[in-house]
């Protein structure tokens, strides 16, 4: 099964900036939450993504429903679409008018040859 782009940056992202938005060490929040300190250190460095269950724990130790941190997760991923997307345009800014161009007609195949 495929992730939605972006969902494991957007989601260590939020995570790592309401852990410590709340003054907690990666090991306060696991004793809070009852999930493993590795598991959150690899959640916060973008190996995984968080269980159904993981979100709801983690949601309770930060004091905000779950729904609420499954939409910032949300906002955050479409944020780094849209930058990823608005650094796509600004390379073809950047980029030669076209690279099809660059070879010239020498190396330009004419379909009358055949």
């Amino acid at each position: 099964m495929d992730d939605h782009p972006k969902l494991t940056e957007a989601t260590a992202a939020v995570l790592t900036r309401l852990r410590e938005d709340a003054g907690l060490s990666k090991r306060k929040l696991a004793t809070l939450t009852g999930i493993d300190r590795v598991y959150l250190l690899q959640l916060e460095q973008k190996k995984y993504r968080p269980t159904l269950n993981a979100v709801f724990l983690l949601a309770q130790a930060l004091g905000l429903p779950p729904g609420r941190l499954v939409d910032m997760i949300e906002a955050e991923r479409l944020r780094l679409l849209e930058a990823e997307t608005e650094a796509d345009v600004q390379v073809r800014r950047e980029a030669p008018e076209s690279r099809d161009h660059q070879d010239g007609p020498a190396n330009q195949q004419s379909f009358s040859e055949t």
